[in-house]
């Protein structure tokens, strides 16, 4: 009986330690959107482009031309894991994209991507070195 006791005692212990070193251990940072899958003139606007990919559900997402200076934020609204936008640029202008969460107020590195005619299957013309 006295072997059982020490025996839930040590198993409890055990699971408590183990539990309390889940809560301190470090959480890997955000990472950074997707660079866009689908980009694309806009047939309204000369020299903007429609550009479009993945990030984290629910995330704002901020895109810069490093070229114009300029970028544009837009929020996933609808939680859908995708963001969409129009933003000033020419063909083989360089992007920068980075998503953010709030709630935890926290920033993803910026990945950078080339401004291109491109289509889920890929490159529609190789015009960018």
């Amino acid at each position: 009986m006295l072997r059982r006791a020490a025996l839930h005692l040590a198993l409890a212990l055990a699971t408590s330690l183990l539990a309390g070193a889940a809560c301190l251990s470090p959480t890997l940072p955000l990472p950074p959107p997707e660079p866009a899958d689908t980009m694309r003139p806009s047939a309204d606007r000369e020299g903007v482009w429609q550009i479009s990919g993945n990030c984290s559900p629910g995330a704002r997402v901020s895109v810069f031309n490093e070229r114009t200076q300029r970028g544009v934020i837009e929020d996933d609204t609808d939680r859908n894991g995708r963001y969409h936008l129009e933003i000033e640029a020419e063909l083989c202008d360089v992007l920068l994209v980075w998503q953010e969460l709030e709630g935890n107020d926290e920033e993803s590195a910026a990945q950078s991507f080339v401004v291109e005619e491109r289509t889920p299957l890929g490159v529609v013309n190789d015009a960018c070195p």
